[in-house]
């Protein structure tokens, strides 16, 4: 079998759904590449066009096509016109494709097998742009008409699609799967006490699905109780609408608070950040999955995270959580976890075995057992 996969996110600044098809498509050569099957990626794919496609996922090997990965925009653009329209083939002719950026192209005769990481445009259509809210409504529209299976990457998830077609994927025989994420990184091993000057962390685009404005507000309160307060990290691209929550940290900074927004980091960077901070922070109020704190849990750190949405279901007791409109219960648990080392240890240890739950080779086996039963049926 060729597998196709949409790696088209992962050429732009990555944030969750990029390092999701990532590691989905290293996770899947490793994987299947021992059965026999070969792989197609695709750095261009429908609508989703890079100026820079070679900053995309780069895989080796005989087994391995990259067709648009030197391919540019107009060039792009004008293929994908003709195979939506039917007059040019899909590079690679892969037997299936899995789409991991939202976007459902046509890929006759190969079967499409759509992911979702969310459905916020519309569980909470006010934290979506409206350009986003237009392509990610028509995009599903049409990955119901064309494709050939699901994967939703938690239950909350699959829920959300569930309460706005229910009883679609049961009448329409569409085979779905959960096809959760993991952590980049393996479980961290060499653990350290945290410094004194270990900061509070958060990780995240910054704009209003996030909520950093609770967490603004919650450092705010924490940091007027506290006998030795620890600074606050904030790592993550500027979103949209995030001009009053950068206001809010330069005035918190004006006033001597040890607020730092360092803005978005590579791969090694944000290591780094976790291994070096004292706990994560995301009082997100809605999360397809939430991959911060799977992967704070892996590196060892404590995770205080919003009550709503996939975050119980990824922290399965693992975290503290605390309703994402409430700053003053957000403070309470900061200081909480800042004065009994206890609670702290245990929550590490909590984190780390959580952790060891997922795993980027058990998602990839999930994937290609759907992608086998759709060639098989």
């Amino acid at each position: 079998m060729k597998i196709g996969l949409d790696v088209a996110q992962t050429s732009a600044e990555r944030a969750g759904c990029a390092w999701f098809a990532d590691a989905l498509a290293k996770a899947m050569v490793h994987v299947a590449r021992p059965k026999g099957h070969s792989f197609v990626l695709y750095h261009q794919f429908g609508d989703w066009i890079n100026g820079e496609p070679g900053h995309g996922t780069h895989l080796t090997g005989k087994d391995v096509e990259m067709p648009m990965r030197s391919l540019l925009p107009v060039p792009a653009r004008a293929l994908w016109r003709e195979i939506e329209a039917g007059t040019a083939d899909l590079p690679g002719s892969p037997d299936v494709v899995i789409a991991s950026s939202f976007h459902a192209p046509r890929v006759d005769p190969a079967k499409l097998i759509y992911v979702i990481h969310d459905l916020v445009f519309w569980t909470h259509p006010d934290y979506a742009t409206d350009a986003t809210r237009v392509v990610c409504q028509r995009e599903l529209g049409q990955a119901i008409g064309r494709a050939a299976a699901f994967l939703f990457v938690s239950e909350s998830t699959r829920d959300d699609f569930e309460s706005f077609f229910p009883g679609w994927l049961e009448s329409s025989g569409r085979p779905h799967a959960i096809a959760s994420g993991a952590s980049r990184w393996a479980v961290r091993e060499n653990l350290v006490v945290p410094k004194q000057t270990a900061p509070w962390l958060m990780v995240g685009s910054v704009e209003p699905r996030k909520n950093h404005q609770c967490a603004l507000d919650a450092y705010e309160l924490y940091y007027a109780q506290s006998d030795q307060p620890r600074p606050l990290k904030i790592v993550g691209g500027r979103g949209w609408h995030s001009e009053a929550t950068h206001r809010r940290i330069s005035a918190l900074i004006g006033r001597g608070l040890p607020v730092n927004y360092v803005g978005y980091v590579d791969d090694r960077t944000l290591r780094a950040a976790y291994h070096e901070a004292f706990a994560l922070l995301q009082p997100s109020w809605h999360e397809g999955f939430g991959l911060p704190v799977l992967e704070a849990f892996s590196q060892g750190l404590p995770v205080i995270a919003s009550d709503t949405a996939s975050l119980p279901e990824v922290s399965a007791g693992a975290a503290l959580h605390c309703p994402p409109s409430e700053p003053t219960i957000w403070a309470k648990k900061m200081l909480q976890l800042e004065s009994d080392p206890q609670l702290h240890q245990r929550m590490v240890q909590a984190g780390l075995a959580r952790a060891n739950h997922y795993s980027w080779e058990k998602t990839a086996k999930t994937v290609l057992e759907l992608a086998e039963g759709l060639l098989v049926t």
